[in-house]
Parts: structure tokens; sequence; C-alpha cells
């Protein structure tokens, strides 16, 4: 392949291959006929994505069913929102995964092994837990358990600690090729942006948008109903020659070129590279003028360049991971609970709808009128009480429904608890009365062990995250564009008036501390892991165990240092305060142990040696006495203890 082609003119004579790739990338005419295709083959699954949504919601208007005649004036519609109640479910161990760890990733150096990387760690997790940043990760975890899989890009963002932001796409906002593998393999990747015609004009000036273009869109939407919504406009992504690179277009509003043409895709991430540069510098004087002579001179100098990104910085999260190749193919909840959702609603409206009906009474002459005609409606006619009819009447009322429906409804709540690996909620939602609790907590650990399964799909998403972050931090505090594992340096003061070295009493230079990144430490190759699979999962399974040992340990003397420990397990973030507590108590309660077997043994040998004493003290303060030396005896270790 020719490198460094994609910004030469279309005049440029290329082979006819290396032309027809370099026209699909760059040229907006051609490229169009891709992209529009590419977009026309989502309009499926974007329609399919907004059913899910109401799907899951279940959104109802009772009231205008009632008015166009689908439920009859006594009947109800009662949702019953499985697919909801799954998602909910799902979703604790995940959000107890990502919150409950002191720290976002673990680092290992690679380049110096054994390197403490504590500090980096902390510094990295504050950097990237800016206000609201779990947004992202609940919303793509919820798009992914609604859908089959959904998104997030990583950005660069200036307002953001690290420079660096996570944004979460909408599954139907994303648009791939539905035959890929895996998202890096993709030619090329579009995301869906509806914006404002005030967000439009404000990306000219912000982003380098044309503005012949994004005045075409503003033309063709002024005066009609689109100025005051928003229009659709499209980021693509692609690679050429293994690089990305990103442009910006619409497809309507008769737009004939790119609202941004395609550049290579900068991310924040750049390296040193030595250069030829050229300095104009002074070679000597001119004997004629006095004047100095000036000439450009070229000079080898290390410079900070753009480094080309070879991986799309978008992330993608699947819901499971099956046999089934394709990334367009996996399924959510709402392809796995949609029928049972209809089935559970459809028995329970059924089941009140019953209920409301048997309530009411209804009536019908107790003898027929003769004429042999049908069975209709006579007359609204009220009952009211103390009133005499003209001829008599039989009251009746439909049966009330089989009570054996509730039992219907609780199987499939069963089932489903079951069928979604929560075999704890199962166990509790059995009808019997044989549950125990060794097989409650047989239930709480196999769900444990069945979500540790699906938090590995997590985790490998947070990871590749991660990873891909860090080395936007690392070259953005490497550039000294963030404040990043500050160290404190000694530098000379200098003088402000003379520009020199302030000179202290003892003849050297007053020193000065300054601090500055540490990019020794920053500059070290690392591998980056998600902290969860440390911090939550075999914590867990440390805290599930230690619970298990506990009536063990509780009649020993490592009791109080064992509760302490499993505190902070328990507790990241109060723990230490509740173990600092017990320790403290525990060391007062040693000290109080030891004071009072000491005065027990001096007690008790002066009884022994002086049994005499015991004479002038009276009889129910000597019971008291005796009582508190045998309270006493029981504090003392066995070998100490003696008959008062």
């Amino acid at each position: 392949m020719i490198k460094d082609i994609e910004m030469q003119e279309p005049n440029v004579e290329m082979p006819s291959d290396v032309k027809d790739e370099y026209d699909k990338v760059f040229d907006f005419n051609t490229a169009r006929i891709f992209l529009k295709r590419l977009v026309d083959d989502w309009r499926d699954e974007i329609n399919e994505t907004d059913i899910r949504r109401k799907t899951r919601d279940v959104d109802l208007d009772i009231q205008s069913l009632r008015k166009s005649g689908e439920l009859d004036e006594d009947e109800t519609l009662i949702p019953v929102r499985v697919i909801d109640t799954n998602i909910q479910r799902e979703q604790p161990p995940f959000i107890n995964y990502l919150k409950n760890s002191r720290r976002l990733a673990t680092f290992t150096c690679l380049s110096t092994p054994n390197k403490d990387t504590q500090n980096l760690e902390i510094e990295f997790t504050q950097g990237m837990t800016y206000t609201n940043w779990e947004n992202v990760h609940y919303k793509t975890l919820d798009g992914a358990q609604t859908h089959g899989w959904a998104a997030a890009e990583v950005v660069l963002d200036d307002t953001k600690p690290l420079n660096v932001a996570l944004e979460y796409i909408e599954h139907d906002k994303l648009l791939f090729p539905q035959s890929i593998l895996d998202l890096q393999q993709a030619a090329e990747i579009i995301r869906i942006y509806d914006v404002t015609i005030l967000q439009l004009k404000k990306f000219i000036e912000a982003y380098n948008f044309d503005r012949i273009q994004v005045t075409a869109i503003v033309d063709q939407v002024k005066n009609t109903d689109k100025e005051k919504e928003t229009v659709r406009i499209y980021k693509k992504f692609c690679k050429y020659n293994g690089v990305v690179y990103v442009a910006w277009f619409a497809l309507d509003y008769g737009i004939t070129d790119w609202l941004k043409a395609p550049q290579k895709h900068y991310i924040g991430i750049q390296h040193k590279e030595t250069v030829e540069v050229i300095k104009p510098q002074q070679v000597g004087i001119n004997p004629m003028t006095g004047e100095p002579i000036i000439e450009n001179i070229p000079s080898q100098e290390e410079q900070w360049v753009d480094t080309d990104l070879e991986l799309y910085p978008i992330f993608v999260l699947p819901y499971r991971e099956t046999e089934k190749p394709f990334l367009f193919n996996h399924k959510g909840r709402v392809f796995l609970d949609e029928n049972k959702q209809e089935a559970n609603t459809a028995i329970l409206s059924a089941f009140v709808n019953g209920l409301t009906r048997a309530s009411n009474i209804y009536g019908s002459p107790e003898k027929e009128d003769g004429t042999g005609s049908s069975m209709k409606e006579l007359q609204n006619v009220k009952l009211s009480p103390g009133r005499i009819m003209s001829n008599p009447l039989k009251l009746w009322s439909p049966n009330y429904p089989d009570p054996m429906v509730l039992n219907a409804l609780q199987y499939f709540d069963t089932a489903n608890s079951q069928e979604t690996n929560q075999v704890n909620f199962a166990a509790m939602n059995r009808q019997d009365s044989r549950k125990t609790a060794r097989e409650i907590s047989a239930a709480q650990d196999q769900q444990q062990l069945l979500n540790s399964v699906q938090l590995t799909l997590f985790s490998t998403y947070i990871r590749s995250i991660y990873s891909f972050v860090w080395l936007i931090v690392q070259s953005q505090a490497l550039q000294n564009k963030i404040i990043f594992l500050l160290i404190p340096k000694q530098k000379p003061q200098l003088n402000p008036l003379s520009k020199g070295p302030v000179i202290g009493a003892d003849g050297k230079p007053v020193m000065e501390t300054y601090f500055e990144n540490d990019y020794d430490t920053i500059s070290q190759t690392y591998e980056v892991r998600a902290a969860g699979d440390i911090d939550y999962i075999k914590r867990q399974e440390k805290i599930n165990q230690m619970m298990q040992d506990w009536p063990v340990i509780q009649n020993t003397a490592l009791r109080d240092r064992f509760l302490a420990d499993l505190l902070r397990l328990k507790y990241p973030d109060v723990g230490d305060a509740y173990a600092v507590i017990l320790e403290t108590q525990g060391g007062q309660m040693q000290q109080l142990q030891s004071m009072v077997g000491r005065l027990y043994t001096i007690l008790n040998g002066a009884l022994q040696n002086s049994p005499e004493v015991l004479n002038g003290v009276p009889a129910q303060e000597k019971a008291d006495l005796m009582n508190t030396m045998k309270q006493a005896q029981t504090m003392l270790p066995q070998q100490a203890q003696g008959s008062p």
C-alpha cells in the first residue's frame, strides 16, 4: 500500500484499486453511496429497538383502550413487567463490582517488575471518577441487558480532570456492518447524533465544521418544524492504511460535501520523535554594515507528534457471549422474556377482571315473557334498598375465578427466577414450607457463582476501556497537559533582579521545593486490569469463607482480630472505623482482664495466708465478696485459677 497518500489531490495518479479505496474514504460523493447503504441496512433494527423499549416499559393508557373499545368498561389491564424486573434483579452484582472497589483498575508494571503502583492507581481512580462517571456504565449495562449489546466511546474532554471522558452510545445510534465478528474489524462505523440548529452553528467554530454545508442545512429547515426540533448528522469512523480516520456528514438537507472532511482521529496520544527543523541563526557580522548575518540552519530536535490511532475508541459490552459468530446476533432480556411477560400480564389481568365481574350483581326476570325472543338487555335498572319491584327478579353473578390461577403466576415467577440465575429468589418464592436455612444459603452461594460468570464479560469490557484510557492519560501527563502523580523536586531559588540563584550564608544556592509529574513512573509500561476482579469477586469469596468459619473462630483468642478483618472486607467505606473501635475495645478488655487477675491473685493470697480477715466482714458483704472472687476467677487463664 502507498503510505501517507490520504491527503493528496484527486488528480494525483494512483493505481486503480488504491484510488477506489481512497475515494471511499475521502471523496464525499463516492463515500455517500456506501454510507447511505449502511444507514439503510439498520432501519429495521432501529425500529426494533424502539419496539423493545416500549415492550419493556409496557406503557398503557387504560382510558384510551376503553374509549376505543379494546377494553370493556369493567375491564382493566395490569402489566407484569417481567423484563424490567429481570434487568433490575441482575444489576446489583455489576454495580457492586464497579462501586465496591477502592480503585477502578490495577496496574502491574511490566518494564520494572515489583514496582509499587498504589499511588498510580489512586491518582488514576480519582481522575476518572469525575461527577456522574458511573452513569455511562449504568446505561451501557442497561442497554446491553435490554437489546443484547451496548457501547461507550472514549473521548478527549479538557473539562475533565485527566482530559478524558466516556460517552454512552445508544443501541440504535451505533451502526456497523452486520456481518462483523468484532467491532475493530469493521471497515467503517457510524455514530448518529441528533442536534439542534443552535448546536450545529456552534460546531463551525468549536470543531471546524464546513460553514457552507452547515448554512445549507440551516436554510433547508428554516421556517419549518425541523427548525425547532433536531437535525440528524453522522460521525464516521473508518480505517485507512490501518489508521483510524474520522469525518462528519449528513445524508439529507441537500448538502454536497462533508460537514467536516476526513482526518486522522486525534484523541490526545502523542509520542516524541526526532524531526528536522529550520531555525534562523546568526552566523556572522556584515563587515560593511555591521549588521548580523542570519541564515536558516537545519537542526535535529525532539518534538511531540500525534500518534496514529489503530483502534476505534468505541467499546462494546455484550449481554451474553454465545457461539453465535456475529456481534449483531446477540440478544437481550426483551427477546428472552417478551412471551413470559405477555403470559403473566394476561393471567393476572384475567384474574382481576374475573374478580371484578364476580363481585357485580346481575338480574333477570324470573319468568319468560313468552315471546321466545333471544336474550337482550331490557333496561338499565339500578337496584336500591327499600324498594318494591313490580315483577320478581332472579339475581346472579359469574363464578369467582379459580384461586389456582395465583399458583400459575407463582410458578411463572419461580421458573423465571431460576432461568435468570436468581436461584435465591426461586428458593424464597417457592410456596412449600420445606425451605431451610441451609437451602437458602446454598442458593445464595450458587447465585454468587452464576453472577461471577456474567461478571467476566463486564470485567473484559471495563479492562478494555480503561486500558485504552490509560494510554491517553499517560501521554497527556508526559506532555505536562494534566497534573498527575506529583512528586516534590528541588531547584535553586532565583533572584528576581539579577536572574541568578540566591546564595545563602553558607555560600551555597538557596533551594526551593516545587512539584512536577513523576515522569519516570508514568513512562513505564503497565498492564491494566479491572480492579473489581480482585476487589469484588475475590473479596466476596473471602467474605463467604470467613462467615462460614466464624462459628469456630468466635470462641477463640483470634475472635477480635478476625472480626475486625471481616468488617474491613464487608464495609470498605466504614470498615476501618469499625475495626479501630473493636481493636481499641479489645485492648482495653485485655488490660481490664490483666488488672482483675492481679487483684484476684493479691486478694486470694491474702485470704489464704490470713483467714481471720474474713471474720470481721459482715455476712452479706462476705457473700458478695465470694461471688465477686468466683466471677474474677473465670477471667483468668486455667493455670492461674485457684480456690478462693
